[in-house]
């Protein structure tokens, strides 16, 4: 293919950017809240109906770039799939709205231009104002220079990163129906107790229980909780061994086996051969939460994840990690762990300043009444409980896998420096 057809523009001759549109004070529309949105999305999942008092306005199609710092640092852009034909939205005043021009460019093409790393980071340099409030300076990405594709090869581009991005959805997708048929069985085993309802229940403190069961203690389960370590950045002094340190930001990705962005630190001898992760233990987060969300995040440590990563494992001292008495009470525990996390059970176990909250864990631990099953069902949990998360992981592996690939492609291919087959791509 001839590179001959692609042409030097300045972004804003082929992009509108904030493109006039109506919507009158007071009407009821779809809005998009800057909060709402996840990092780098073609798939907006969260919008609320609300009057229309100002802000950014766009249509189906449109891409939504935050201009303002951290917004714009966290991936805060959306390509816009949720209303109708002919139908406006609107959202924060800190969105730039980008749209096509008919016949020169694609609407998906543009979205991803938007989320380049050469953007992002022209984006980035032209920021102005103070430190807490910079904003991105709209005029500098409107001169910015790019090489722009035939519109037939911008639809290939798109194409080819659109289908990374639906099997990373899918593969998501996947997880999340994973994670809520392992908890409905939860619930259904040791809240409803529907597996059991043919055999004899006798009273207990909880009401009626399993014959055999009995009330007791998280902590008569848990052999010893671990403090984490954060050690130094760099080797010094006798914090000469390398470790992966999961931090609280990173456990929603590793609870879907996506490994997360773990930090690299250097820890003292003594320190890693207590502290090291091993399989079927548990890390909960003890340090951090918001008025809407409480600290006690989980992750439960395979080991397939442990085989992840080249170095140790453990966790910062913002978190804990919980080591069972018997291999087969970890899935019962990270289950009911995750089951009063979902409850928010855990605000009622927290202590702290407004500003910054902790799990009191020993309380938790000691306190919080469950019922204890038999050994035997301990063991038949974990061993469905076990292959539910290894579906998971792999599939949260995957994901890591495509997004790599995704964003190595990426560059390169709004570059021009990997071709699209354009004749392959339907």
């Amino acid at each position: 293919m001839s590179f001959s057809d692609w042409r030097e523009v300045r972004i804003g001759e082929v992009i509108s950017f904030n493109p006039s549109e109506s919507l009158k004070k007071g009407e009821i529309a779809k809005k998009i809240a800057m909060e709402q949105l996840e990092p780098f999305t073609r798939k907006i999942a969260n919008y609320e109906l609300s009057k229309f008092t100002g802000g950014s306005k766009f249509r189906n199609g449109d891409t939504l770039f935050a201009r303002i710092t951290p917004c714009l640092e966290n991936g805060k852009t959306a390509y816009v799939n949720i209303l109708d034909d002919n139908e406006v939205a609107f959202g924060s005043t800190e969105f730039i709205v980008m749209r096509k021009k008919e016949k020169i460019t694609d609407d998906m093409f543009v979205y991803y231009l938007a989320i380049s790393p050469d953007f992002r980071n022209k984006a980035i340099q032209s920021m102005t104002g103070t430190s807490g409030r910079q904003r991105v300076q709209q005029d500098v990405l409107q001169s910015h220079k790019i090489m722009l594709p035939p519109l037939h090869e911008q639809k290939a581009i798109a194409a080819t990163l659109s289908a990374l991005d639906d099997m990373i959805e899918l593969n998501n997708q996947i997880n999340k129906t994973l994670e809520e048929m392992a908890q409905a069985i939860f619930k259904s085993w040791f809240v409803d107790f529907e597996p059991f309802k043919d055999g004899e229940f006798e009273e207990s403190e909880l009401g009626l229980i399993p014959k055999g069961w009995r009330v007791g203690a998280i902590d008569e389960l848990i052999k010893e909780t671990i403090s984490g370590d954060w050690g130094k950045e760099t080797p010094q002094g006798n914090y000469t061994e390398k470790v992966i340190c999961i931090r609280g930001a990173d456990i929603p990705d590793i609870a879907q086996g996506r490994r997360g962005n773990p930090a690299t630190r250097y820890i003292l001898k003594r320190n890693l051969e207590k502290k090291r992760l091993s399989e079927n233990e548990i890390i909960i987060e003890i340090s951090g939460g918001s008025p809407t969300q409480s600290t006690g995040r989980t992750v439960f440590i395979t080991k397939e994840l442990i085989n992840s990563f080249q170095e140790p494992i453990i966790c910062t001292n913002f978190c804990r990690t919980v080591r069972l008495k018997e291999a087969t009470y970890s899935s019962f525990v990270y289950s009911l762990l995750q089951y009063l996390y979902n409850e928010k059970v855990f605000f009622t176990y927290e202590n702290g300043t407004t500003g910054i909250k902790n799990l009191d864990i020993t309380t938790l631990f000691g306190q919080y009444k469950t019922v204890i099953p038999s050994e035997e069902v301990f063991a038949e949990y974990h061993s469905m409980y076990s292959e539910f998360l290894r579906y998971i992981y792999e599939s949260g592996f995957e994901c890591k896998k495509l997004s790599e690939i995704r964003d190595t492609l990426l560059p390169k291919l709004i570059s021009g420096e990997i071709r699209v087959p354009v004749e392959e791509v339907v």
